[in-house]
């Protein structure tokens, strides 16, 4: 009688593995399953704690912070729709650098997963709602900030200032005297 039991417990265990594995089949896109519908993105700079401003294409801030950090964004920007970001990254007595977060179409696994796993309704319906058909790029953002060395008008112009070669742009560095000290 146990033995019998056992057998039906099986059973079931395997018909509800399979029924499982038919819906996930039916009602998941690859990609969705994989990716998800959000990607994080590490930004660093040089020098750090610079100020983060994340920007989506109506030009609406969607993240403020400061650097180092890992920002979570959303891959889709509606139906078909990858999200497009504009991140600028400014530090009091630097230059603002401003780069472009660009989806691309995630191949591997909107392509070729759904391929094997998601099918028809994976490539039409639930990556493209989920926004796990695309790729956020580039993944990793480092800034290397540039000083500023232009003077505003109301700061003294007389005194020495102490720089590194490499902080100095290459063109103004060109039309620098230079000049030993022994």
């Amino acid at each position: 009688m146990k033995n019998k039991k056992c057998k039906i417990r099986r059973e079931i265990m395997k018909m509800f593995i399979f029924l499982s594995a038919v819906l996930i089949f039916c009602f998941s896109g690859c990609a969705s399953i994989v990716s998800g519908s959000n990607q994080d993105v590490r930004i660093s700079s040089s020098p750090d704690n610079a100020d983060i401003v994340i920007y989506d294409r109506y030009n609406m801030k969607v993240w403020d912070a400061s650097t180092p950090a890992v920002v979570n964004l959303k891959r889709s920007d509606g139906f078909f729709s990858g999200a497009t970001y504009r991140l600028e990254i400014t530090k009091e007595g630097y230059e603002k650098q401003t780069i472009q977060i660009s989806p691309t179409l995630n191949g591997g696994w909107y392509g070729a997963g759904n391929c094997c796993i998601g099918g028809l309704i994976g490539w039409v319906i639930v990556d493209p709602l989920t926004g796990a058909m695309w790729t956020l790029r580039p993944e990793t953002v480092s800034a290397n900030l540039r000083q500023n060395l232009s003077l505003n008008e109301n700061e003294d112009i007389y005194g020495i200032y102490v720089v590194l070669k490499e902080q100095i742009p290459v063109e103004i560095f060109n039309t620098l005297d230079l000049i030993r000290l022994d």
